[in-house]
């Protein structure tokens, strides 16, 4: 009996602890916009993120970069959508941000196709190609 109860409580901490390294992305949709926020998905990367809040033509909420390209964005956890897809998100430590602002952070480039973590993005954004992870700290 002590066998069986110390191998489920391993079996138990084990799952416990998978499931604590889990990382995802959290997809809020608000009218026409789709918001998708961070869910353990952004580490340290420290790229410079740099563009302008857009909404893209598939409703996510995205950045247009420096060159002109536009990719749906990972917000940090905590970001919600404010006043529709108008108006804009609040980001926690940040404030409101509207469509047209510029944008500035740090993060990284993710590919949909390399990541299952953003296959969510890849269905809801209608999107096969990079996406952009922010963070403001």
């Amino acid at each position: 009996m002590y066998r069986r109860v110390a191998g489920f409580a391993g079996v138990l901490a084990g799952a416990m602890l998978l499931a604590g390294c889990a990382a995802g992305v959290a997809v809020t949709a608000g009218g026409s916009a789709t918001l998708i926020t961070d869910a353990g998905f952004l580490s340290g990367d420290e790229a410079l993120i740099e563009g302008t809040l857009t909404v893209a033509e598939s409703g996510c909420v995205g950045i247009v970069a420096a060159g002109g390209e536009t990719y749906p964005a990972v917000w940090p956890r905590g970001t919600t959508l404010v006043g529709g897809v108008d108006t804009g998100i609040d980001v926690p430590g940040v404030g409101v941000l509207r469509v047209g602002d510029a944008v500035s952070g740090a993060g990284g480039y993710y590919g949909v196709q390399s990541r299952p973590t953003l296959d969510e993005v890849a269905d809801r954004c209608d999107w096969q190609g990079e996406v952009i992870g922010i963070r403001f700290d």
